[in-house]
């Protein structure tokens, strides 16, 4: 019997290639089984700490923020740092917190001794930052480590070293209250993890971020920091704008915006600054969130905070943020990370929506201002904003009108209808108009006699996009008694003399389908007209007028989105499509009424899109310049 041809079981000749006309052989890979390279059994105490310590101590920032967290627990009031080479060569942290008794001193630092924790039940109230036991132990099994600790003040302190495979050694000392811990020769022992750490620079960066975020986050306590005998950073220990001027400028800490306080019946407080939004980072490193003191990097707070101060801020752009978040201590679980760096909260989504109002509104309300800089770090370690002269800019052009469905000719600016007896009151912001500049600007002043610029386009459009987002964002439920008083009411539509048809892609069509309800809210009246066809019949009165096919057809590619925050982007959408021009001219009645919306607005500095509406000079520095 001949044997099968190729392509048939059993054939093991080349088959051919049909893109190349050529034959290939295949490789077989036959699985063998490994045999283990050892019978299951406990494992030896050294190798136990050795693995307890890769999970906390990572690099030399870890034990800078281990030993922080055991300072401020001890009750510390005044904390020294000091680094040699990025930390790999020394980490000395001294203290004048409680010390640690001489006979504790051996088994502080025995793996799980601790002091702050004594039973299961209290990991669901913990109070402290340091708790787990393990940190002394797992840096000793990586690094030389000498505590110098004393109770009291009368001179007399004890002394314990330990080193990888060195029995401890203990000595007496002198010094006052406190204690002084010193790292040396970090991952000496362990070459291959001291092989992926980075260039001193880079680790010193490290660790001072790790002291800059402590001393934000407990302003109340004194920080040195030294590296390489160079003063890095120092706070004098007072309030939290003394130690932003102290860890940046005295300006930032002037201009700074307080977050809060905001305090709930349920035990929660949230307090802290976020810089001006002329002050802004290319990086998130200067935004520290502190949960009961603890510097922590809960997922959903930095997403709120990020949700909050991202449409008021350049893409790319991050400001300078500082979140005090006091909460129960059963409220808070600090028992799901190694290094302690994740917590998780009760009610976790209603803090993350108070701390984005927070910083939404503090944001919303920060104008721009001659005095204030881009905030550009020159050292990565100590960023501060420069301050320019003014210069003379070109205005840009006024935009082209195209071509509109329901009339020849755009409106001016219609203020709103006046706001209902329980609508919030206007903010503290007052504009009076002095004059429309080239029909882009309108010059303004305060009472106390600040000048403003104002961007007509930009403020109307904020204008527009908190009127439509004021609007219900889910149809109300009907009901015996009728519709629910405590939403706002729908914007209105204009509806169109002709209806437009809208084709979109099959995935947009399916996306849209179940929105048209959401924008029925806005005043968009549409339905699905066969296929990925979609019918519009009106479209948001909020401007008095509809824009032109390809703004509408753009306009459902929004609601289209494949995204959570489309609803948000058809909003800013809209506002900037019907919002007035650059190059429109205004009345001096219609100036004071854009500016007395504008001023009612939760976030008059910033359009939607995070670019600034209002530029401040203040009497202070036209005074100076002019030399009053």
């Amino acid at each position: 019997m001949s044997a099968p041809r190729g392509g048939q079981d059993g054939d093991t000749s080349p088959a051919p290639d049909s893109r190349r006309g050529v034959r290939w052989t295949p490789v077989a890979h036959p699985i063998v089984p490994r045999p283990t390279a050892h019978p299951i059994a406990p494992l030896p105490p050294e190798v136990v700490e050795r693995i307890a310590a890769g999970e906390v101590i990572e690099r030399p920032a870890s034990v800078v923020r281990e030993l922080l967290d055991n300072a401020l627990d001890a009750g510390a009031t005044s904390i020294r740092v000091e680094l040699r080479e990025g930390g790999r060569a020394l980490i000395r942290i001294a203290d004048d917190g409680a010390g640690i008794a001489a006979a504790d001193l051996d088994l502080a630092c025995q793996p799980h001794a601790t002091s702050k924790i004594a039973a299961l039940a209290d990991l669901e109230r913990v109070t402290t930052l340091g708790f787990r036991g393990e940190a002394l132990a797992s840096i000793a099994a990586v690094a030389a480590l000498e505590i110098v600790t004393a109770t009291g003040n009368d001179g007399l302190a004890a002394a314990l070293m330990l080193a990888p495979d060195t029995p401890p050694a203990h000595t007496a000392r002198s010094r006052t209250r406190g204690t002084t811990v010193t790292v040396r020769d970090l991952f000496a022992a362990v070459p291959a993890r001291l092989a992926v750490l980075r260039g001193r620079q880079a680790e010193a960066h490290r660790a001072l971020a790790v002291v800059r975020a402590h001393a934000l986050a407990r302003p109340d306590v004194r920080f040195t920091a030294v590296a390489d005998g160079q003063l890095a950073l120092q706070t004098p220990g007072g309030t939290l704008e003394d130690a932003l001027a102290a860890l940046y400028t005295s300006d930032l800490a002037r201009t700074a915006i307080p977050l809060g306080p905001v305090a709930t019946d349920d035990g929660v407080s949230l307090s802290g600054a976020v810089s001006p939004r002329g002050i802004s980072f290319t990086t998130r490193e200067h935004i520290v969130l502190a949960v009961n003191g603890r510097v922590v990097a809960n997922p959903a707070l930095a997403q709120a905070a990020g949700a909050g101060y991202g449409p008021l801020l350049r893409k790319g752009r991050h400001p300078l943020l500082v979140v005090h978040l006091s909460v129960p201590a059963d409220a808070v679980d600090a028992n799901v990370h190694p290094a302690k760096l994740h917590v998780l909260l009760r009610d976790e989504p209603v803090l993350a929506r108070r701390l984005r109002d927070a910083v939404a509104e503090a944001l919303g309300r920060s104008p721009a201002s001659i005095a204030t800089g881009s905030g550009e770090s020159r050292n990565g370690v100590h960023p501060a904003p420069h301050f320019t002269r003014p210069v003379q800019l070109t205005l840009p052009a006024p935009h082209r009108r195209r071509g509109l469905l329901l009339g020849e000719r755009r409106p001016r600016y219609s203020p709103l209808p006046p706001p209902s007896p329980d609508a919030p009151a206007q903010g503290p912001l007052a504009l009076e108009p002095l004059g429309q500049f080239e029909r882009t600007l309108i010059l303004a002043r305060t009472p106390t006699g600040d000048l403003y610029l104002v961007d007509q386009h930009r403020a109307h459009e904020r204008v527009l996009y908190d009127r439509l987002s004021a609007s219900r964002e889910h149809m109300p439920n009907q009901s015996s008694t009728g519709e629910s008083d405590d939403l706002p009411a729908a914007v209105s539509g204009q509806y169109l003399l002709d209806p437009l048809l809208v084709e979109l892609t099959p995935r947009q069509a399916e996306l849209l389908a179940p929105r048209v309800g959401e924008l029925a809210v806005l005043g968009i009246e549409c339905q699905p007209f066969g296929g990925s066809v979609f019918l519009v019949r009106a479209l948001p009165a909020v401007a008095g007028t509809a824009s032109d096919p390809q703004d509408v057809a753009s306009t459902l590619a929004r609601a289209a989105e494949d995204a959570d925050d489309w609803l948000e982007h058809v909003r800013a959408s809209l506002a900037c499509r019907t919002a007035i021009k650059r190059g429109d001219p205004l009345t001096p009645i219609e100036q004071a009424a854009l500016l007395t919306d504008l001023c009612a607005s939760p976030a008059p500095a910033v359009c939607p899109h995070g670019s600034p509406i209002l530029l401040r000079y203040s009497r202070e520095y036209l005074t100076r310049i002019f030399e009053w």
